[in-house]
């Protein structure tokens, strides 16, 4: 219940701060402007893992994140951050892991204060009991980050689909949903 009910909120705020990125121009392949910077950030994430199609219940989760400023394209309003991230969670036997690709677009909603919200791909690998399967997965999650000078902090929550692959015996696809917190370093 909680899951559907944050899943419904993150969908109406990107429903609602879509409108305002799709006024105005867009800009395409801003890496080749010369006043484009990358502003970038390296994290270091925990949290919480609940896988929802294994029996395990939730555990820790531990990764690493590098975000930075689209390469490829940005809104007339707001930036969209590109989030890469690495992350493991081992709980009762399942092993996850999970390389992704999140672009966010995000908003200053109070100086050095950012909300983002947006899709994407991934790669999950799990293991349960020695019987490993590799997955593609979707996702949409949002976050809140604050910055103070070169530190960042950052609150994010995410839901994960996976292909329904088995992964043992009578289990099928990695899905999970994810809450964490991340301190990092701007340069």
């Amino acid at each position: 219940m909680r899951k559907s009910k944050l899943l419904t909120l993150i969908g109406l705020g990107l429903a609602t701060l879509s409108a305002s990125a799709i006024a105005g121009e867009w800009k395409f392949l801003p890496v080749l402007d010369s006043s484009y910077k990358p502003d970038m950030a390296v994290f270091v994430t925990g949290g919480s893992l609940t896988p929802s199609n294994s029996g395990s219940s939730s555990g820790a989760y531990a990764g690493a994140e590098l975000d930075f400023n689209c390469l490829m394209m940005q809104p007339p309003a707001g930036v969209i951050r590109s989030k890469i991230s690495y992350g493991q969670f081992n709980q009762n036997g399942l092993k996850i892991s999970t390389f992704e690709v999140n672009p966010h677009w995000t908003v200053e909603i109070q100086k050095d204060l950012t909300v983002g919200v947006g899709p994407g791909v991934g790669y999950v690998n799990t293991d349960i009991n020695g019987q490993t399967t590799s997955l593609a997965a979707l996702q949409i999650g949002g976050d809140l980050d604050y910055r103070v000078g070169m530190i960042d902090l950052g609150l994010g929550a995410r839901w994960q689909y996976t292909a329904d692959k088995e992964i043992a015996p009578g289990v099928t696809g990695a899905n999970n949903f994810l809450i964490q917190a991340k301190v990092g370093v701007s340069f």
